[in-house]
């Protein structure tokens, strides 16, 4: 009974210490973490990070080398304080390509 109580006590602080934080809105960066040549140009790995504690849903990623069309990508979500992982293709050497987020929704 006295470890039952300590679990529910526990959780129960747990869940209002949250309930009392302030909100953190998701701060989102993208970083080309990697790029390979392929028979139809180059895949570059893209890594976003979210330094928020909210989710982003929907998230918008652009990635632009030169004067070529930018490449996309949309995200379905990135945790609080996590990170996900797209694929962006260019045409050229994306070694000078940069990537960032554009938008993104509240889940």
């Amino acid at each position: 009974a006295v470890v039952g109580g300590t679990v529910t006590l526990a959780v129960i602080a747990v869940v209002v210490w949250e309930a009392l934080q302030p909100p953190s809105p998701p701060l989102l960066r993208a970083k080309i973490v990697e790029a390979r040549p392929t028979s139809s140009g180059y895949l570059a790995e893209v890594e976003i990070m979210n330094d928020g504690a909210d989710t982003a849903a929907a998230v918008d990623v652009v990635g632009r080398s030169g004067d070529a069309t930018p490449s996309t990508a949309t995200v379905d979500y990135v945790p609080g304080r996590g990170r996900a992982t797209v694929w962006l293709r260019f045409d050229n050497d994306p070694g000078s390509a940069t990537v960032e987020v554009v938008g993104w929704s509240e889940p």
